[in-house]
């Protein structure tokens, strides 16, 4: 008899293998690695800032990050098979061997020749109890393993992401992936899931596996270097210094969402709320980004201003305008020298930016959003994503990370927004033997500084749409009718005629 959710399943039918002892990636000692508790790892650098806050985050159940996999396969999928191909996977991806420890009082990125890995067989789960389970945990990372899979059958009459396959792939299971976010971000996360296909394919075709690796593992070098020079221009320029520091602190305001609609409280967590964005109203919007000279990023954040400006002015809040204060993950690798390789780890950057919006801000949408596509121009090509941290370390009291998630951070920007792209190239997602056939992001949001985080990308046309919420500052009604009314807005304002002249 199979059980549903995932704390029931303490019985046979949840198959764990997390076993070291076969396809050891070293069987020799090497004279540089030192050894502890009778295993042996090598030191690779000291951990910066962004990968301390990760770690403090984790070390107490938040800021976690991950993906749900939807494969259909030919044949039933063989868990074993699933065990080989993720070997491999750990075997050519440097930071999937890694872990955190501290020498001489600094944290360190360390690296395990042999390590574990743990992956769990689920028949009878659900995977967004699964999610929900290892979202809400503590996840360490002083020793191998540093990420977890989780494999669900999913029943039979389920409906296929993609229909048009089921007939010749007709078996369905969610793979759930969760990382270690202090050693993978979300570009190194497209990228590795995106291999791990072809890896699982090759597989169950019992085709050998070379050695090459999928990318190649950087530390933040190149950033600390361009970071020492704002710094040694900023002597010269204290003025512009302070001009930074104040609008830093500016964007330090409560989400105007839970003026509207009082948070719950409770203890903090974290939910999601899953949505396909149609791909004719998606089409009909990007077109007309384009034909008023935006991005569809500085679209999105209009519309996502736009849909919490109407709902907080239609439950009797008062006001003109509301300063909308955003959270965006800046990719640094914008800024660092390219590679024959991808580059892999933790390479983001909290940057901020706030923008006035008037609370009849639909009237003149467009014009609204040319503003808005303005000034994120300036922010990513000027440097001031950089910029904005090296005033931070500069001029405003920065707490140890561990310190920083003990205090409990409360939320000062409205929201946080994502978009990956279109992931078709990373992971087509194709295979003989099985196929992806959807793709779920989903990130934790509670102790993050905003309530909620808005993700999108586009995956074998099409375009999932997660919005991760902080339960105790938002009702699951109320994320629910927001995610709602933002993609009948995107609807709407992509096939209206503009009503400021374009």
């Amino acid at each position: 008899m199979l059980v549903k959710g995932f704390r029931l399943l303490l019985r046979p039918n949840r198959r764990v293998i997390c076993s070291p002892n076969i396809a050891n990636l070293s069987t020799q000692t090497d004279p540089e690695n030192e050894s502890s508790e009778g295993r042996e790892f090598k030191w690779l650098w000291p951990a910066y800032r962004e990968v301390e806050m990760i770690k403090a985050g984790h070390d107490i159940g938040c800021k976690h990050t991950g993906g749900r996999y939807r494969y259909n396969t030919v044949k039933p999928l063989d868990p074993g098979h699933v065990e080989q191909a993720l070997r491999h996977y750990q075997r050519k991806i440097q930071n999937c061997r890694c872990f955190l420890r501290e020498r001489e009082g600094k944290m360190w990125v360390c690296e395990d020749p042999n390590p574990d890995i743990d992956f769990e067989y689920l028949e009878g789960a659900e995977s967004n109890d699964v999610i929900k389970q290892l979202t809400g945990e503590p996840f360490l990372a002083d020793w191998t393993p540093t990420w977890k899979a989780r494999l669900i059958p999913v029943p039979a009459d389920a409906p296929c992401p993609i229909p048009e396959i089921k007939a010749a792939f007709p078996y369905q299971y969610d793979l759930v992936m969760l990382p270690h976010h202090a050693l993978i971000d979300g570009f190194t996360m497209s990228v590795i899931t995106g291999k791990l296909v072809g890896l699982l394919n090759d597989v169950i075709a019992g085709r050998p596996i070379d050695d090459e690796p999928f990318g190649v593992y950087l530390n933040n070098e190149e950033i600390v270097k361009i970071d020492e020079e704002i710094a040694k221009a900023f002597e010269k320029e204290p003025k512009k210094i302070e001009a930074i520091k104040q609008e830093l602190l500016a964007c330090d305001t409560a989400p105007i969402l839970c003026k509207a609609f009082p948070p719950p409280g409770g203890k903090p967590s974290t939910d999601f709320v899953y949505r396909n964005i149609n791909q004719k109203s998606l089409a009909s919007f990007t077109a007309k980004c384009k034909a008023n000279g935006v991005t569809f990023n500085s679209g999105l954040e209009a519309v996502i201003n736009t849909a919490i400006i109407e709902m907080v002015r239609e439950a009797g809040v008062e006001g003109e305008s509301h300063h909308m204060s955003i959270n965006l993950a800046t990719d640094l690798r914008r800024y660092m020298k390219r590679r024959p390789l991808p580059i892999l780890g933790l390479h983001v950057r909290p940057t901020v930016h706030r923008i006035e919006t008037p609370f009849d801000v639909r009237d003149n949408f467009w014009d609204y959003t040319r503003n808005l596509h303005q000034r994120l121009s300036v922010l990513l090509k000027s440097g001031e994503a950089l910029q904005q941290n090296v005033v931070r370390e500069m001029t405003l009291p920065q707490l140890p990370p561990v310190e920083h998630h003990a205090a409990g951070p409360k939320a000062l920007r409205d929201y946080g927004v994502t978009n990956v792209g279109d992931l078709t190239v990373l992971i087509p997602g194709v295979g003989e033997h099985l196929q992806q056939t959807d793709l779920a992001m989903f990130n934790c949001t509670h102790y993050s500084g905003f309530p909620m985080l808005h993700q999108i990308y586009t995956f074998r046309g099409h375009s999932p749409y997660t919005l991760s919420y902080d339960t105790s500052y938002l009702a699951e009604d109320t994320a629910v009718q927001l995610m709602d009314r933002i993609l009948a807005l995107m609807d709407e304002l992509g096939t209206s005629p503009n009503t400021d002249g374009k």
